[in-house]
Formats: C-alpha cells, structure tokens, sequence
C-alpha cells in the first residue's frame, strides 16, 4: 500500500462524506433536474468517475461484497413493479436516484488500496467522523450565530434542506463515532472525543424525535451487552465509564438545549410541538400519521409488486412516504419487503460478531446496537436512498473485506 494511494483514498471519503450533506438542490424541489440535483451531487458524480479510471487501470477488476450484491434483488423488483406503474417514467426515474447512492458507495471501495490493514481502518474511521463533524460545527454555528442561512426556524439544519435529513445523517455518524471511541478502534483523544460530542451536539439540535430515539435504543442495548451480557471486566468498566460520561453529556447538552430555546427563533415552538405531552398526543392528527396511512392506502391497492417508486407523491400524498418500511410495501409490495429483509440480513450479518480479535471487530461488537436502534429509526425516515447510509454500508463492506485479508495472512 502506497502512501499517496492510502491519501488519495482517504481524501476521497473525507470529501464523500462532507458531499453527503450538501443536500440542497440546484433548483428549487420540483423544477426539473436542477431540483433533484445538489451540489454534493456532483462531487459525488466526480468520485464515480474517478473511480471507474481506477477500475479501468486494475483491468476492469471491480471489488464487490455481499452487502451490494445482496440489494440487487430489490432493484430487479423495483423495475418490475415500474413495468406496472401507472407512471412508469418517474418510476425509473426515481430507480435511477436509488442505483446512483449505491454506485458512489461502491465506488468509494474501489478507490481503496489494494492491501489495508488495522491502521487503515482507524485512519477511515477518522476520516469519516472528520468529515461529518466539519459539517455539524457548520450547522451548529449557522444555528447560534448565522440563524438567516438555516433553511427552517427552530432546529439545526444547516448544510440540510430540513431537519429530518440532518438529524439522519448525524444519527449515522455519531453512533459510528460512539462505537468506534467506546471500541478503542480510535484513540480516545481530546480531538476524537470533541469530534464525536460535536457530531452528537448537532444530533440533538436538530430536534428531530425518530432519530434521537434511534441513538437512545443503540445507547441501552449496548449498555446492557456491556454492563450484562460479556462477563468481560473490562467491558463492564468501559460500561460504567460509558455511564459516567453520559450524565456529564446531558448536564452539557441540558444547558445547551436550555441556550437554543431562549436565543434561536423558533426552537420554543419546534420543542413543544414534538416532545410536549400535548405534541404528543396530536401525532394522530399529524404529517407521520397521514403519510403512513397513505403508504397502507397503496400498498392495498397493489399488494404483490406495489404502485412503483415515483408513484406515490401527488396520488396518495403530498410527499413520498417517509418510513422505509412502509415506504417498501407501497411501492413494491409483499415481494420487495421481503427482498429488502433478505438485504438487511447480510448488513445485520456484517456486524454480528460473538467474538474478536482486534479493535476493528471490537468496533463491529459495539456497532451492533446503534445501527439495529437505527433500524428503528427507519420507521420514521426513508434510507435506502439517502448518502449516509450507503457510507455505513461502505465501512461495512471496508470492514469486511480488511478481515478477510487480515485472517488470509494469520492462516498464511
């Protein structure tokens, strides 16, 4: 391994990362490409091509694992519940927006060396929380300082269109810098720690309650492998260090809250809106109500193959469906839930590790929980297309295909 390739490659999932949230379109939403287009898009666009010289240079030699091959299933059933749409058009249009997350994912792991190592993996891990903290500052600073560059009142956005596309995207990555720190895969330094506090600061700003449960989960079911489940010592120290660390983030992120609620317009409403009682029991009457109860609506019109990508929004609802569920049961029915679950399995499968051997699995081990508390998440946010989540799957498959070489060289 080169070091200016080990550069190269590193720079280049800093910068996907960072791409991933520059979400706001070109245009307005709905007025041609332009409003399907960002400007993380392209730089996105740019790193596919780059990556295709690589393919090229290697002699046409593609690196591929189980966690991409293992989604094709659901795209050969999204074009065929397309042949069947009534607007087949926006169906394989909308096909094309899913193939093209997870071309640039796969393209990032064809920018990787060819050899890689346990320091590899730490310098990847870093980069992506580098890249992903860049853009909390960002938005944490347009909050408090710059409020007339946030694109909605009341919670952190910043980078974002909205709330919800943040608070998803730091979800991802603070849970990835919680499990890596926690592991040991990365130096629990003060940058790192600041790094990973950043992220999750950001998370919480953003208001955003699916995704706030969806770290709270991950938090307890790795408390209880830690604290009940490994009869390890030292996990249950890092357990009550894990604990101990969590009060004193809450008194911070208590005064912060207690900062933004007093100071940025709008967070007041935004907060009894969603987490007052009386927020709470008007969710019946609400946008997440009446969007899943759309998706229900398709998915008993067209329960095989569903109404097709594309054919929701205008005809069911004001906006596509928002639950990644309830989403794939709409728009391609029985047949494509089931071939997403067999998707879900392997990335499941990916991270269930009963044993380690070093702190890249250690990581896997503590991954584990946050992304099955992100997989309830999911209920209430569609993922199979959004940047971040096809990144994890790249560290996945990143992951994986460093442990295979790793095991090659102890057998050999």
């Amino acid at each position: 391994m080169t070091l200016s390739t080990s550069k190269i490659a590193l720079f280049c999932v800093w910068l996907a990362t960072v791409a991933s949230g520059l979400t706001k379109t070109l245009s307005p939403p709905g007025q041609g490409i332009g409003g399907r287009v960002s400007i993380g898009d392209l730089i996105l666009i740019l790193l596919i091509g780059l990556s295709f010289l690589m393919i090229m240079r290697n002699g046409g030699r593609i690196r591929i694992t189980r966690h991409y091959l293992s989604i094709l299933p659901i795209f050969a059933i999204f074009f065929i519940s397309g042949t069947f749409a009534d607007d087949q058009q926006g169906a394989y249009i909308e096909l094309c927006v899913h193939i093209f997350a997870v071309l640039f994912s796969l393209a990032l792991l064809n920018l990787l060396p060819e050899k890689m190592d346990l320091a590899f993996a730490r310098k990847l891990t870093k980069a992506l929380l580098l890249g992903a903290s860049l853009l909390a500052l960002y938005g944490i600073a347009v909050l408090f300082v710059f409020p007339h560059l946030n694109p909605v009142v009341g919670g952190l956005a910043g980078s974002f269109r909205n709330t919800g596309q943040a608070g998803n995207y730091f979800l991802v990555f603070s849970t990835i810098g919680l499990a890596a720190i926690l592991s040991g895969l990365i130096p629990r330094t003060f940058l790192n720690a600041s790094m990973v506090l950043t992220i999750l600061l950001a998370l919480i700003l953003t208001g955003k309650r699916a995704s706030l449960l969806g770290l709270v989960i991950g938090f307890l079911l790795l408390l209880l492998i830690l604290m009940v489940v490994s009869r390890k010592s030292s996990d249950a120290r890092v357990g009550s260090m894990f604990v101990i660390s969590s009060i004193v983030i809450g008194v911070l992120v208590f005064f912060v809250i207690s900062l933004s609620l007093s100071t940025v317009e709008g967070a007041m409403w935004r907060f009894e809106a969603k987490f007052t009682k009386s927020g709470l029991e008007n969710f019946s009457t609400g946008f997440y109500f009446s969007n899943i109860l759309a998706g229900f609506t398709a998915f008993s019109d067209r329960p095989i193959l569903g109404v097709g990508l594309g054919n929701i929004e205008g005809v069911y609802h004001e906006f596509e469906i928002h639950s990644t569920y309830v989403a794939l049961l709409a728009t391609s029915g029985v047949v494509g839930f089931m071939g997403y679950f067999f998707f879900l399995y392997h990335i499941m499968r990916s991270v269930f590790i009963l044993k380690w051997n070093n702190e890249m699995e250690r990581f896997l081990v503590f991954f584990f929980p946050f992304i099955v508390g992100q997989a309830g998440a999911w209920m209430y946010t569609y993922t199979v297309r959004k940047r971040e989540f096809w990144i994890t799957i790249f560290l996945l498959a990143t992951f994986t295909v460093i442990r295979k070489q790793l095991h090659k060289k102890v057998n050999s």
